[in-house]
């Protein structure tokens, strides 16, 4: 009986393991000027296609040495640091909730431009291709048809959820 109890427990404990669900896909990144140059972070998302609801992205960094902006195409490309959509200047836990491309830089002077950035590609789990992300054109970030969850994750690893929405065509 006692054989058979532990080899129970086995089975259960592997079945347990192996039954981990989508939702546990957390990514971490060390959010910071890339020694490895302007490419690691592209390389990283190349990687990574994520999935809506699904995955999340932790960016870990030192407060008030770096922070983390949500911008949009022309901003990434071109490292405008100025009118960001969205900022947050503690780590934080981004899980998107609506495909398409999303791009975070730090807008601290000269980070962007070193490297510090990086275009995120979120799909359906059915879904071919990701949209883009709105461009500049838009006159009012009310008017943007993006929504996204975030987590702040504190020095002792608990997050605090927050959810932030713009716009509300999703």
């Amino acid at each position: 009986m006692g054989k058979a109890m532990n080899v129970l427990v086995a089975v259960i404990a592997l079945a347990a393991m192996l039954h981990r669900t989508k939702a546990d896909r957390e990514y971490e990144l060390v959010w910071a000027i890339p020694s490895g140059g302007a490419g690691t972070y592209a390389a990283w998302s190349a990687e990574h296609t994520l999935e809506i609801n699904v995955d999340s992205i932790t960016f870990e960094f030192s407060t008030g040495e770096q922070d983390l902006a949500l911008v949009t195409k022309e901003d990434f490309d071109s490292c405008t640091t100025t009118n960001p959509i969205w900022k947050e200047t503690e780590p934080v836990n981004v899980g998107i909730v609506q495909p398409g491309t999303f791009y975070f830089i730090c807008t601290f002077a000269g980070h962007c431009a070193k490297g510090q950035k990086i275009a995120t590609n979120w799909t359906n789990s059915s879904a071919a291709a990701p949209a883009p992300c709105p461009s500049s054109t838009a006159t009012t970030y009310s008017a943007l048809p993006l929504k996204f969850l975030s987590k702040r994750v504190n020095k002792h690893g608990n997050k605090k959820k927050v959810s932030l929405t713009l716009g509300g065509a999703i």
